[in-house]
C-alpha cells in the first residue's frame, strides 16, 4: 500500500476525484473533457519522482455531485446545466467553450 502524499490541502489527485465517486481514471478524464470536471494541472516531481495530476479541492465534491446525478439517471446535457447554476450562485465564472451539446448524451432517463 502506497503512504498517503502530503500534499498541498487546496488541490486533489485523480486518486482523490476516483474514490470519492467511486469512478475510474478513464471516466475522470472523459469528465473533464465534457466540461464536468475541471482540467488538472500537471505535477512532476523531478526525474524520478513521477508527475501527477493536481485538481482544486472543490474538484472532489463535484465528482460526487456528477455521480450521483449520473446514478440517477440525469443526461450529460442535465448535469451541465445543474454544474452551470451552481456555479452561477457561487458567482464562478462560466465556461468560454463547454462541450458540444448532444455529444454523448443519452436520451431520456432512467
Amino acid at each position: 500500500m502506497t503512504p498517503p502524499r502530503h500534499l498541498d490541502p487546496a488541490f486533489a489527485t485523480t486518486e482523490d476525484i476516483m474514490k470519492a465517486a467511486g469512478i475510474t481514471s478513464q471516466t475522470v478524464a472523459g469528465w473533464v473533457a465534457c466540461g464536468f470536471l475541471p482540467a488538472p494541472t500537471r505535477v512532476s516531481h523531478g526525474a524520478h519522482g513521477g508527475a501527477f495530476n493536481r485538481y482544486p479541492a472543490w474538484a472532489v465534491e463535484r465528482a460526487r455531485f456528477v455521480a450521483q446525478r449520473r446514478v440517477a439517471g440525469f443526461t450529460p446535457a442535465e448535469i451541465l446545466e445543474m454544474l452551470a447554476e451552481m456555479d452561477a450562485r457561487q458567482g464562478l465564472p462560466r465556461k468560454a467553450a463547454g462541450p458540444q451539446k448532444g455529444k454523448g448524451s443519452r436520451s431520456g432517463r432512467k
